[in-house]
């Protein structure tokens, strides 16, 4: 019995390793850029280390700047089986990062066309540059509101927040509009909803970061 019990403790790290360690998956190639770890897939290309810099000085200037973690790890994947073992059921995100340890890992990626895609037909393409930026202010969140961040506050604050850092995100204000228009959903959307609503507030007088997430705190 105890052993059948090792067998399973056993099975449960070798599955979740990858998810604390995503490095584990066996990436071939890496290289590091500035404070940044960067495990990839693909060959790393030196223009990579000019698009992590954009996405840094981006959260660097951003309102929760003072509270990033600057030296994050960033895996790229091709979309294949890495990405799918580590999304698990966001596999149509850009990109995450787990409040564990905030490695942002990112779907299928194109280092010379800065962009990332998640497959989706309408708002399939972002920068590259603009999803690690994204990822790593859900980060600079966590470290200044803890780790309940995402639970504490609407998704539409906290990913509307993190694309407004980002400076934009995957749909077009045409293709937002659009969608509003006919009244048909897209996950993407409360994105846009959430970044407009933020750029909006932060650009009246007076009002902080801190005043305009604790007015839609849940607890």
């Amino acid at each position: 019995m105890k052993f059948g019990r090792f067998v399973v403790l056993i099975a449960l790290v070798v599955a979740s390793s990858p998810i604390v360690a995503p490095r584990l998956l066996a990436f071939p190639y890496h290289h590091r850029f500035g404070q940044h770890d960067v495990y990839s897939v693909a060959p790393l290309s030196p223009r990579l280390g000019r698009i992590i810099a954009v996405a840094d000085r981006k959260v660097a200037v951003s309102p929760s700047g003072s509270y990033r973690a600057p030296d994050q790890t960033i895996v790229l994947t091709d979309g294949g089986w890495r990405w799918l073992w580590l999304a698990n059921v966001a596999h149509g995100a850009f990109g995450f990062t787990r409040a564990l340890n905030e490695t942002v890992v990112l779907n299928r990626t194109d280092q010379a066309r800065d962009v990332v895609y998640n497959g989706a037909v309408v708002g399939g393409v972002r920068s590259l540059d603009g999803v690690i930026a994204h990822e790593m202010t859900h980060g600079s969140l966590r470290a200044h509101f803890g780790l309940a961040t995402d639970g504490r506050y609407p998704t539409a604050l906290v990913e509307g927040y993190c694309d407004y850092v980002a400076g934009g995100g995957s749909l077009t204000d045409a293709q937002a509009l659009n969608l509003i228009a006919h009244k048909q959903h897209h996950p993407a959307l409360p994105y846009w909803l959430g970044r407009k609503q933020i750029a909006a507030d932060l650009a009246k007088p007076g009002i902080t970061l801190d005043s305009v997430f604790a007015r839609q705190a849940k607890f």
